[in-house]
């Protein structure tokens, strides 16, 4: 797995902008200061119906947002090196408006499923055409593999759901601040047949404010889940920000 670095952060991470200061998208019409301030989960979900639309261009554009190419790369080195296949069943746990799921679809993967707590953001994500299924996640809640999962009003669904359990999960920009929090990593695992790999990147910022350092080997501990590599990221390189991407296996 590469380590790719962020020209933007000279300082080794420390970011110099604080992006809990933010209070508008480039467009001016999101408060973007709310996913950085903890919020209740209804509050966020209305933030992103807010910011569906334009969630990519603000990302991508203004804030050089490489955490998804990053998280990619990774996955596809995985496949590289014959860890998983290119047609192995993977989760975009997260996923918004499909950014991870696009790359993944370029990096010659074959069977994507997109989930996430956001309607809007689902419908955005639906219109690439590059997932298999995409159903409402709640990652604060217990994983369910269950045939009546919502997938977005319908959409992108080919056949009846397939319930079994991934090869491997990819979740990219939804943890760091919260919701959800550290200890709510555990419960994306059991999307995962037991031993396979699931990376999920975290905001440095948000790791840094919420103590990671000191409760993620806790967590993870205590659910029985291996740490078998951290690796830090670009994230919004614009505004020398990086993430950890943690790759976890348990079983």
């Amino acid at each position: 797995m590469t380590s790719p670095t962020d020209p933007h952060d000279p300082k080794g991470g420390q970011a110099d902008s604080n992006p809990e200061a933010w209070h508008r998208t480039p467009n001016g019409d999101v408060d973007i200061s709310i996913a950085y301030s903890n919020p209740p989960t209804d509050r966020l979900m209305a933030l992103y119906a807010d910011w569906a639309e334009h969630y990519d261009a603000d990302l991508m554009d203004a804030y050089g947002y490489m955490a998804p190419a990053d998280a990619v790369a990774a996955m596809a080195a995985m496949a590289d090196q014959g860890i998983i296949a290119r047609d192995a069943r993977i989760l975009d746990a997260g996923c918004g408006t499909g950014q991870a799921g696009a790359l993944l679809a370029a990096a010659g993967f074959t069977h994507v499923d997109g989930a996430d707590l956001s309607a809007e953001m689902r419908d955005v994500a639906a219109r690439l055409g590059v997932y298999r299924q995409l159903f409402e996640l709640d990652m604060t809640a217990p994983y369910e593999l269950d045939s009546g999962r919502d997938s977005g009003r319908g959409d992108m669904v080919c056949g009846a759901p397939d319930t079994a359990a991934y090869d491997a999960v990819i979740c990219v920009g939804v943890f760091g601040y919260g919701p959800p929090h550290v200890d709510h990593l555990p419960l994306i695992m059991d999307a995962a047949r037991p031993g396979a790999p699931v990376l999920v990147t975290v905001n440095g910022l948000g790791w840094q404010k919420m103590g990671w350092d000191e409760t993620l080997m806790p967590v993870l501990q205590d659910a029985g889940i291996t740490l078998a590599r951290q690796t830090r990221i670009r994230h919004m390189v614009k505004e020398g920000i990086h993430a950890e991407l943690l790759e976890l296996r348990r079983g």
